[in-house]
């Protein structure tokens, strides 16, 4: 009897474990990007909290992090994905196609501008769909050295490497702290397991 209690203590405390992590868990393999060149597919591995058919909307969770995803019509009708079911996420964050300053009490949000279908990632499977999404974001830091943008928005902590000019003089003249918009072509794909 002692012997099963410790195994269910031990269980729970994994589970309870398991359950703070504040970060989303990503697993990433690389492609190449047209005028990037290797970039990485995320692969999340999340459970849903919420799905709005007619918005097609889905709110995913990892963790205690949740945050809103618009699946493209590409993916099916949503109507057989429910609260608890689990889902596989992969990404690819191309470019950053547009940096600035957020409207005054902005808060972290995803905004997902277009669908369309574009030759700029290869070596995806034929079901990633190529869309714009604007991330609104607490801006940490630029390092003009390396020209990698940190910042931190609906799914955590993030990095990614700016190769605009442009766009890097426009996130040298933010600090840490501002709310920025950084708009993203991605190629995405959404799968029930």
């Amino acid at each position: 009897m002692l012997k099963n209690m410790s195994v269910i203590v031990a269980v729970s405390l994994a589970l309870g474990v398991a359950g703070c992590a504040t970060n989303p868990t990503v697993t990433s393999r690389t492609v190449i990007v047209a005028g990037i060149g290797p970039v990485e597919v995320e692969r999340l591995d999340v459970e849903v909290a919420a799905v709005d058919p007619a918005e097609r909307i889905v709110v995913i969770r990892q963790g205690r992090q949740t945050w809103p995803v618009a699946v493209p019509e590409v993916f099916g009708n949503l109507q057989n994905i429910g609260p608890g079911d689990r889902v596989e996420v992969q990404r690819v964050e191309g470019v950053i196609l547009g940096a600035r300053r957020a409207r005054k009490g902005a808060k972290p949000a995803i905004i997902y501008t277009e669908a369309a279908s574009d030759p700029s990632f290869q070596n995806l499977p034929e079901k990633f769909v190529v869309r714009s999404l604007t991330v609104t974001a607490r801006f940490e830091s630029f390092d003009p050295a390396t020209s990698v943008v940190n910042y931190v928005g609906p799914a955590g902590a993030r990095t990614h490497i700016v190769s605009d000019p442009v766009i890097q003089n426009d996130l040298r003249r933010l600090r840490r702290g501002d709310m920025v918009e950084l708009t993203f072509a991605q190629a995405f794909h959404f799968q029930k397991y």
